[in-house]
């Protein structure tokens, strides 16, 4: 297999989604740029004002819910990864049974 070979580089690794910090804010970033959508939604008193308004708050929601799954998704992920890392310790442990 490749990953048992000593002469292939590997890949550098990458910090996980739930460890970063600037997911987070952007996260809060896009979700207060919405509600700023629908703030200027609220007092649009024009057709393509209002029309432009809706546009703009929902990509700001959609880019949110985007980065939103993102991060939850490496949260689980991370979550598992440890689960199995804890298992294949246990599997790989002193065996207890007689």
């Amino acid at each position: 297999m490749i990953d048992n070979d000593p002469g292939v580089p590997g890949l550098p690794r990458v910090s996980h989604p739930a460890d970063s910090s600037t997911l987070p804010l952007y996260m809060v970033f896009f979700f207060l740029l919405g509600l700023g959508g629908f703030a200027v939604y609220g007092v649009a008193d024009g057709g393509k004002a209002l029309v432009l308004a809706i546009i703009v708050s929902v990509v700001f929601f959609t880019c949110f819910l985007i980065l939103f799954t993102i991060y939850w998704l490496g949260y689980l992920l991370k979550g598992h990864a440890s689960w199995q890392a804890e298992q294949r310790a246990r599997s790989a442990g002193p065996s207890t049974d007689e």
